[in-house]
């Protein structure tokens, strides 16, 4: 695998942020991106096309996903120095 499922994770959320809302348009966004902004988004190296971005994310479950994204949130919104 040559792209973390974090990093496309990264790419799709930055870019559905950014007012991405098809496969296409985020891996047009990710094609404007300035390559000194990569690491940020946990890109080393080349970066994923629109069809990998595309296949990546529908193989996701997407409760789950829901669930784990839920759970993270909560997490870093009801904690105190490290203390819920």
């Amino acid at each position: 695998m040559r792209h973390t499922i974090s990093t496309v994770l990264a790419i799709a959320l930055a870019a559905t942020i950014a007012g991405a809302r098809s496969f296409t348009a985020i891996g047009e966004w990710i094609a404007d991106v300035p390559t000194t902004e990569y690491a940020r988004l946990g890109i080393d190296g080349t970066v994923p096309s629109e069809s990998t971005i595309r296949r990546c994310l529908q193989r996701l479950e997407p409760d789950q996903l829901d669930a784990l994204i839920g759970s993270w949130m909560w997490l870093h919104t009801n904690t105190t120095d490290g203390r819920g």
